[in-house]
């Protein structure tokens, strides 16, 4: 949508004609572009016509000359406006418009007829009105959506950051509001792009899910000019992204000096009660406000825009939280009594002598302090440049060890603390009227420090199937990123008559300081709470630095990237524009990973591999079409080759897991335990490595395949838009289809020999007392050796005993071995259809929209580390390369918008947006509930048996309690005789409407105004406490149903413990099931 003051372009009359003139997309651009065709009064096209283009607020001035043909180019134009452009010719007439607004990132129309007198037409957008000048212009073909300030400001939000306002494009899919997660036509939300004036403000590195590198946005939204989402863009300035591109700009001085003085606050107590009829203490109140002025240095010269906002959360907290034992009335119950936590607390003081705090949350605070600087200066009418500098600092506290089977004591807490600068300069250049060019270089600064609430291993209780954990969690014992990124680019456009062709280079040099040092306090496991006041530890691991200094277990490492590219935008006709574009990127890698020789002979591969080298030939088109009709009509589409980015973390695994850096002592069992030696010490620089009588000490060792490339998709779509003849409402349909070129998955090279075949043909890698049926207990674990048949205690590995061992033929001097490959498989399919109402100069707004999407991949890549982006994969085969359908699809989706506003009084208007997103939940797994295959990992899709007696229980009762179940759920029911598929099921339906109202009143001087505003989160949570809510099998999307037990002996049968399937939660994380309040205030002069 554009500025309302617009008309809609079947009213462009006067001689102004919005025809679609040669308008090249760029998407690289901080900018905006005009073009277009004058013609004489007899339809002749006009040659060395003048062209001077004005921003009126800030005097800055443009100009073009029109080629032989007619038609004219200005590029690096400010965003937004009013322009008043000027075209004259003598003997030809003149031609003026005024009010002309400009979108990011497009190349706005606008045409004239020269009728030998002198004409003006004031408050017009370049072509069309408020959603068509977006849409229907000639350099729109792909898929994609523009936000404006305006909507801004009207669209309802608490957190205030990009991801609320791109979810107005309805491909665009919050899978998680939580976390400011949004997916792009199904994909992961690590391969979306964010770019802010035009270089990447991306989570690069890959740990955070908002796909910004700081967990709250590193730059308030009241410096943001406007934002673009771009889901199929084929200009050949497009890279590092698979899925979405979102661009947004940042605001700029004008020759008046404007400001703002705003402010948010909310408390937890604003917000709804759960299911339970409990409003959990999430938080005490959260307080936002900052402060935004703008102006000149020198009129019509040199300009300034600065900010600064600060935030206060008192106890607030990022992670899970809604989790609370039996009879607390929290939203979710885990089933651990108080009782026994206290237990755990109780030993941990008086046997073991620390304190490992309670269940009550921590007295951390988040805050964050963001500010930016940014100059503007008109060099001359020929050169503009621009230069900005932006900070933030954060400090986030963080839960962690909360589950659907698990609750945390606040010692396992942690905080981090983050720091981000960027320094962005640009240059935007006309150097004759047929040759203009762009460039850009910035650097950035980033670090992300995990400060931990205790110094303590990572302990882990159990009571059943549920845990307590306490201590310091595993991965946060050594956890410190920083990294320096340059970036540059540059981009040439010439102008020859009907064709305009654009040509340049883009680079980046990432430079990476990555520890990640898990279980360097180590990691116990006690099956009981009697085990952990005996000091029978069940599981025990320790990841000790080899030279004794922790920071030379962290990957040291630098990657740049190098891309040229030349497109050539056509146009054929009036009707008729084509894009032909080529693009070609490589990665290149400064270092590899240290050498390590056993490994890469054990494994029949170097682990020194990289993806240096590895680049790619991206070909790129693009056409549109305007039927000659009354009202706007373009047949619009493309297709092209995109490189993403792989999250850097992926890349860096190799060099944190050499095998050379530090050494993996293992102890997977209570037997193992005993027999080393190893007993639990609370000295984080007093842990045991065992007494020598047991293997413990191994190697984990990653790697990467060695034609291994950045991930690539293709990307095609095929839409159809018209304006209708009512209220200039526009109607679309739209095909997007895309096909992998290249993923990435990870296979477990350290697997062993396959021991045997499961009934349903399922590769096996237990020992022997892993497939007897004897050596498992009713909750589906292993008997370690306690009251265990004689079977059950073996040896698969010398000197090594084992009772049930996984991975039973591995190699003995190794842990884990991953390697990241390369697939082809995968891709999507997304249709969508929609209706859009601009306001039109009226009262009202409205937009509705529907999207079916059908997206497959074969990994989800859910994680930072390779272990657990292999682990929470579910899957049949271990290792297998099959696609299925994708963790994060949304089948179907409904978006809807709604705006009002009317001036009672004055010119201070009162003011409702409402917006609407129903969806399907995302989906899940069928699963075991423990190691069906014995890989050691736990993501095993289910057999569900053809019929009684196909697979044995313990106990009659058992088996019946089991087809009860069976028969009772309509998906496993239908597939009896079947392996579940991945992802097959899926979460219940989501509803959720977001209200904004605001009044403006008047300001204390004139010219000034303020406003007040209240959103309204959830809005039907607030009728009716059940509605609203987000239930779901959470994270790693596998709803386990029965344990493994076994094999037995005689027929071959799975032997299935059945106890308590998994059951959906609410997902309640920073209240997104409960109704929220938050107020507002800015002050605007």
């Amino acid at each position: 949508m554009t500025h309302p003051r617009c008309l809609r372009m079947s009213k462009l009359t006067l001689g102004l004609v919005a025809a679609l003139a040669a308008a090249p997309v760029f998407a690289q651009s901080t900018s905006a572009g005009v073009a277009g065709l004058v013609t004489s009064s007899g339809g002749q096209p006009v040659p060395n016509a003048e062209v001077t283009i004005t921003h009126v607020e800030s005097g800055t001035v443009s100009r073009a000359t029109t080629d032989a043909s007619g038609r004219y180019n200005a590029r690096g134009l400010r965003v937004g406006g009013p322009y008043t452009i000027t075209i004259t010719k003598s003997g030809e007439g003149t031609k003026t418009e005024e009010g002309v607004f400009l979108n990011l990132n497009q190349v706005n129309s606008v045409d004239a007829a020269l009728g030998g007198d002198v004409t003006t037409l004031g408050a017009v957008q370049a072509i069309g009105g408020d959603y068509g000048s977006a849409l229907f212009s000639a350099n729109k073909m792909g898929t994609g959506t523009n936000v404006t300030r305006e909507q801004i400001e009207s669209l309802p939000s608490i957190n205030r950051n990009l991801q609320d306002y791109v979810r107005l494009d309805p491909r665009v899919a919050q899978t998680d509001k939580a976390r400011n997660e949004i997916s792009v036509g199904g994909q992961n939300p690590r391969f979306n792009l964010i770019r802010v004036d035009g270089i990447s403000t991306n989570d690069a590195f890959g740990l955070e899910s908002n796909g910004l590198p700081t967990p709250r946005q590193p730059f308030s939204m009241d410096v943001i000019d406007e934002i673009s989402v771009d889901v199929a863009n084929y200009d050949v300035t497009i890279t590092g992204a698979t899925g979405g591109v979102i661009n947004a700009v940042t605001k700029s001085g004008t020759n008046e000096f404007h400001g703002s003085v705003y402010g948010t606050y909310r408390e937890n107590d604003w917000s709804g009660k759960n299911q339970n009829d409990i409003r959990p203490q999430l938080f005490d109140d959260e307080t936002t406000y900052g402060l935004t002025l703008g102006g000149p240095i020198i009129k019509d010269k040199l300009f300034f825009f600065a900010n600064y906002e600060k935030y206060k959360g008192k106890g607030v907290f990022t992670g899970a939280s809604g989790y609370g034992p039996i009879g607390s009335g929290e939203s979710n119950i885990v089933g651990i009594t108080q009782a026994q936590v206290d237990q755990v607390i109780d030993i941990s003081r008086n046997v073991y002598g620390f304190d490992p705090g309670t269940l009550t949350l921590p007295a951390l605070d988040s805050d964050s302090e963001e500010k930016g600087f940014k100059l503007d200066w008109n060099i001359s009418d020929k050169h503009r440049a621009s230069f900005r500098y932006g900070e933030s600092e954060q400090s986030t506290a963080n839960l962690n060890g909360f589950g659907n089977q698990a609750l945390s004591l606040n010692s396992f807490h942690y905080v981090r603390d983050f720091s981000l600068k960027t320094y962005t300069a640009q240059l935007f250049s006309d150097w004759t009227d047929t040759f203009s060019t762009e460039a850009k270089v910035s650097y950035r600064d980033y670090s992300a420090v995990r400060t931990a609430a205790s110094q303590l291993p990572a302990i882990g209780v159990r009571f059943g199937n549920n845990t307590v954990n306490l201590g310091t969690e595993q991965s946060t014992q050594a956890n410190e990123l920083r990294t320096e990124t340059w970036n540059a680019f540059f981009a040439g456009t010439l102008f020859l008559d009907d064709h305009t062709v654009k040509f340049g280079f883009d680079y980046e040099d990432n430079d990476i300081f990555n520890l990640f040092g898990q279980r360097v306090f180590g990691s116990y496991t006690f099956d009981s709470v009697a085990d952990y006041a005996a000091n029978r530890a069940s599981n025990y691991r320790y990841s000790r630095s080899n030279s004794g200094n922790i920071d030379d277990i962290a990957a040291q490492w630098g990657m740049r990237n190098v891309g040229v590219f030349i497109q050539d935008t056509w146009a054929v006709s009036n009707n008729l524009t084509l894009t032909f574009g080529l693009r070609y990127d490589e990665p290149m890698v400064k270092q590899s990973p240290a050498f390590n020789a056993a490994a890469s002979a054990a494994f029949g591969r170097r682990n020194d591999q990289t993806i240096d080298g590895n680049g790619l030939f991206e070909p790129r088109f693009g056409f549109n079409y305007t039927f000659d009709s009354d009202r706007p009509t373009q047949l619009r589409g493309g297709v092209g080759l995109f490189q993403g980015a792989a999250a850097t973390v992926w890349l860096s695994n190799p060099y944190s897991n050499t095998g050379l850096a530090f050494t993996d002592f293992n102890f997977p069992s209570q037997a193992a335990v005993s027999s080393g030696g190893i007993l639990f010490n609370p000295d984080v620089n007093a842990q045991p490595t065992g007494n020598g009588s047991v293997g413990g000490s191994t190697q984990s060792v990653d790697f990467v395949d060695s034609k291994l490339g950045q991930p690539s998709i293709w990307k095609a779509n095929l839409a159809f838009d018209t304006e209708l003849p009512w209220y200039g409402i526009v109607a679309s349909a739209e095909a997007v289809v895309t096909k992998v070129n290249e993923a990435i998955y990870y296979q477990q090279l350290n697997l062993g020999g396959v021991t045997r075949a499961g009934q349903d043909g399922r590769d096996l890698f237990w020992n022997a007392a892993g497939l007897d049926s004897r050596c498992w207990n009713a909750a589906g674990t292993n008997v370690n050796g306690r009251a265990a048949p004689d079977a059950c205690v073996r040896t698969s590995v010398a000197t090594r005993p084992s009772l049930v061992d996984a991975r039973s033929g591995r190699n003995a001097g190794y842990n884990d071995a991953f390697i990241a490959r390369s697939t082809d498989k995968g891709g999507s399919e997304s249709f969508t259809v929609g209706l859009n109402k601009p306001f039109n100069g009226g009262d009202w707004s409205w937009g509705l929209w529907y999207t079916y999407t059908d997206a497959d991949e074969v990994s989800g890549l859910t994680s930072s580390v390779s272990g657990s982006n292999y682990a929470n994969n579910a899957v049949f085969q271990a290792n297998e390369n099959v696609a299925s359908t994708a963790a994060y699809e949304i089948k179907n989706s409904i978006l809807g918008t709604l705006n009002w506003k009317h001036a009672f009084f004055g010119d201070y208007e009162t003011k409702l947006g409402l917006i609407y997103q129903g969806r399907n939940g995302r989906p899940y797994s069928y699963a075991f509930d423990n190691d069906a295959n014995g890989d050691g990992r736990l993501n095993d899709l289910l057999y569900i048996p053809a019929g009684r007696g196909d697979v044995l229980f313990g106990s009659a009762g058992e088996e019946q309690a089991f087809w009860n179940y069976i028969e009772g759920n309509e998906y496993l029911a239908a597939r009896r005789g079947q392996v579940a598929e991945r992802n097959g099921a899926r979460n219940s339906w989501i509803n959720q409407f977001d209200l904004h109202i605001e009044q403006e009143i008047p300001g204390f001087f004139k010219g000034n105004k303020a406003s007040v505003w209240l959103d309204v989160m959830n809005v039907g949570n607030l009728l009716n406490k059940k509605w609203g809510q987000v239930e779901e099998y959470g994270f790693p999307g596998m709803r386990g149903v029965v344990e493994y037990g076994g094999i037995d002996a005689a027929s071959g049968k799975y032997v299935y413990r059945f106890n308590t399937p998994d059951q959906a939660t609410v997902y309640d994380d920073r209240g997104i099931s409960r109704w929220a309040l938050q107020l507002g205030f800015r002050y605007q002069f």
